[in-house]
């Protein structure tokens, strides 16, 4: 376990990675990656399918909310799922003779998927709060929201433009310039699925082994159609 992490969130982040494997099989689970390459926003767990992903923000016992706002912005921008797993000091539990146990989720949490850990009532900390979200889960967008490609480094970016032939010179470009020919140039798609396979393939400090299977094919006459719109690019 890492010197910064409390025993507090090593206790939450475990189930979180077992229920992420049982929901998403076969994604990639990286820790501790930032929202945008070049942004201070850090998500503490991220599953990564080949066209899916999934970000979770741990609050353990020794956490507070007053940042939890932001975060989940970060992660709504960048993930189909954003999820805030929380410990339960952070719920309003009430207990009434007639209805048994109430839970409330904090408002910081927003209108994100909400996990709940050491809650009452509950079998096992793999369980989340409100199982009317599980028809939310299997419903997720086709593609990503447009931060997602922010989360590529430049020489990811530089790679997909180059592998696709969507510019004669990548080198030269900044990220700004690159994100902006992938974007003008791929459907959503095909974006998806490029930044879901540089993800699963990059090397991290704390992760799933990379997985470096997943290279989108362009396509047949990919090459031909992105070099005849390449004049108003160079």
């Amino acid at each position: 376990m890492p010197a910064y992490r409390s025993p507090e969130e090593a206790e939450i982040r475990k189930p979180v990675v077992a229920r992420l494997r049982e929901l998403m099989p076969g994604a990639r689970i990286i820790h501790e990656i930032q929202s945008a390459c070049q942004g201070p926003t850090r998500i503490d767990v991220l599953a990564v399918s080949t066209d899916r992903i999934a970000a979770v923000e741990i609050k353990s016992s020794k956490d507070k909310l007053d940042r939890l706002p932001a975060q989940l912005s970060a992660m709504c921008g960048c993930a189909h799922h954003p999820i805030v797993a929380l410990h339960r000091k952070f719920f309003e539990i009430k207990e009434t003779p007639n209805a048994g146990t109430w839970i409330n989720a904090p408002e910081e949490a927003g209108h994100g998927v909400i996990w709940g850990f050491d809650l009452p009532q509950l079998t096992s900390a793999e369980q989340y709060l409100r199982h009317e979200l599980q028809d939310r889960w299997r419903k997720w967008m086709a593609c990503p929201p447009p931060g997602a490609i922010d989360m590529l480094w430049r020489d990811e970016l530089r790679e997909i433009a180059s592998r696709r032939a969507l510019h004669r010179a990548t080198s030269r470009l900044t990220i700004p310039e690159l994100i902006d020919v992938l974007t003008w140039h791929m459907t959503g798609a095909e974006i998806t699925k490029e930044v879901c396979a540089a993800l699963r393939a990059r090397k991290c400090v704390e992760a799933d082994p990379p997985i470096e299977t997943d290279t989108p094919d362009p396509g047949p006459g990919h090459d031909r159609v992105s070099r005849q719109s390449q004049g108003v690019l160079l």
